[in-house]
C-alpha cells in the first residue's frame, strides 16, 4: 500500500495544489493521499485565515478527486504544526504502508532547517515536485541528503506552475478576479465569507486606479512578498509599500494642497513623489521607510533601504512586465538579490539613455553609488 501526506497552510488552496496532488497520486501509484492543512505554520509570520475556512475550502477543491482525503489532524492538534509529528502519526496509523511526504523544490531547499527533519525521513520518503521559475540544484541536494540523512528523495516528473496562495490573497484584497487561480467554488466561498478582504489602503487604491494598473499593483506586491524573508524585510511593510507604490499614478498634483515637487523631477517620476505625499498626509502612514520606498520606487536613490530596493525591483520585474532582458532579471531575483537590484538599476539607466530621455539626478546618483562605487 502506498500513501502520501501533502501538507501546507493552504491559505487558500489554489489550482496547482490540486494539480500536484493528482500528479502525485498517479506517479506514486497512491492508494491514499492525505491533504493536511496546518493549524499554525511555524515558518510564517502572518497568521492564516481561520482553520475552519481553510479546511472547508480544501473540501470544496478536492471534491471528486479520487484517493484524496482531507485530514484535520494538525488543526485538531492546535498550536504550531510540525511535519515530523504528522509524518509519525500517519506512519503509526499505516505501519505496513510505504509513506511519502510531498514537498516542492523550494521546500526541499529549506528542509534542513525544519524541526526534526531526520524523524520525517525515518518514517517517510520525500517526494519532490518542481516549481516553475525556481531553479533547484537537485544533484547537490541529493548529495547533501545522502551524506546527512543516509537517504535521498524521490523526484516527481510534475512541475508546478507559478501559482500561489499569496496571489489569491492580494488579488482578493484589491477586488480582482481570482476564479482563474482557484476552483470556482473556492473563489465563491472566499467572496461570500469576505476572506482576505482589503482595508483602508486597498480601498483607496481601488478608487484611484483602473483595473490594469490594479493588476500591476497586485503583481508587484506578490513579487515583493516572495523575497521578504530572504532580504530581511517585514511582510506587512513590503505589502503596504507595494500596494501603494502607484497610488497617485493618475492623480493631479494640483488637487493636493501642500504638495511641493522638488526641482528637476521628470514627469514619469512625479507620481512616486505624489504617492509618498498621499501615503503620509492622506492615509496617515508614519513609517518613513514605507514612505521612502514609495517615493523612490521609480527613480532609486543612493543608500536605499532593503524595503526600498525590494519595491524598486518588484516594480521592474513583476510578471506583467515584458521587455528585452526581464527574464534574465527574474532569474537573478531568484538568486542573489543585490546583484539583481544592481542589474535592474543598470537596465533603467540604459533604457533611458537608449530612448534619449531625461534622467533624474537621483537615478544618476544611485547609479554612481551602487554601480560605480560598487556598494551594497
Amino acid at each position: 500500500m502506498n500513501i502520501a501526506v501533502f501538507g501546507g497552510t493552504f491559505n487558500p488552496v489554489h489550482n496547482e495544489h490540486i494539480n500536484v496532488a493528482k500528479a502525485a497520486i498517479e506517479e506514486l501509484s497512491l492508494d491514499k493521499l492525505f491533504i493536511v492543512p496546518t493549524f499554525l505554520p511555524p515558518h510564517k509570520s502572518v497568521a492564516p485565515a481561520p482553520a475552519e475556512d481553510r479546511l472547508e475550502m480544501l473540501k470544496l477543491a478536492f471534491d471528486g478527486v479520487e484517493k484524496a482525503e482531507i485530514s484535520d489532524f494538525e488543526i485538531k492538534n492546535g498550536g504550531k504544526s510540525y511535519s515530523y509529528v504528522t509524518a509519525e502519526k500517519f506512519a503509526a496509523e499505516y505501519p505496513h504502508a510505504k509513506l511519502f511526504f510531498i514537498v516542492g523544490d523550494d521546500m526541499l531547499t529549506d528542509f534542513k532547517t525544519w524541526k526534526m527533519p531526520e524523524r520525517i525521513l525515518k518514517v517517510a520518503d520525500l517526494a519532490v515536485f518542481g516549481r516553475e521559475n525556481f531553479a533547484a540544484d537537485r544533484a547537490a541536494e541529493k548529495e547533501y541528503f545522502e551524506k546527512t540523512f543516509g537517504k535521498s528523495f524521490v523526484t516527481l516528473g510534475y512541475c508546478g506552475k507559478d501559482d500561489s496562495s499569496t496571489a489569491i490573497r492580494v488579488y482578493s484584497a484589491l477586488g480582482l478576479e481570482i476564479a482563474d487561480k482557484t476552483p470556482e467554488k473556492v473563489a465563491q466561498y472566499i467572496k461570500n465569507r469576505g476572506l482576505y478582504a482589503g482595508g483602508e489602503y486597498e480601498d483607496y487604491v481601488k478608487r484611484s486606479l483602473p483595473e490594469k494598473r490594479l493588476v500591476h499593483t497586485a503583481e508587484v506586491a506578490v513579487t515583493a512578498l516572495k523575497k521578504c524573508k530572504a532580504v530581511g524585510v517585514d511582510e506587512n511593510k513590503a505589502y503596504t509599500a507595494a500596494i501603494l507604490h502607484d497610488c497617485a499614478k493618475y492623480s493631479d498634483p494640483r488637487d493636493y494642497a501642500g504638495f511641493t515637487l522638488p526641482d528637476g523631477v521628470p514627469q514619469p517620476v512625479v507620481h512616486a513623489f505624489l504617492g509618498a505625499f498621499v501615503a503620509e498626509n492622506v492615509l496617515k502612514i508614519t513609517d518613513k521607510e514605507i514612505i521612502d520606498a514609495i517615493r523612490y520606487h521609480t527613480s532609486g536613490k543612493p543608500s536605499m533601504s532593503a524595503l526600498g530596493k525590494l519595491v524598486f525591483v518588484a516594480d521592474m520585474i513583476e510578471k506583467g512586465r515584458d521587455y528585452d532582458g526581464v527574464d534574465r532579471l527574474r532569474r537573478l531575483f531568484d538568486g542573489d538579490f543585490d546583484v539583481c537590484f544592481k542589474e535592474c538599476l543598470k537596465e533603467e539607466v540604459l533604457h533611458l539613455l537608449n530612448k534619449k530621455r531625461y534622467i533624474y539626478a537621483e537615478t544618476l546618483n544611485a547609479y554612481d553609488y551602487y554601480i560605480k562605487e560598487n556598494r551594497n
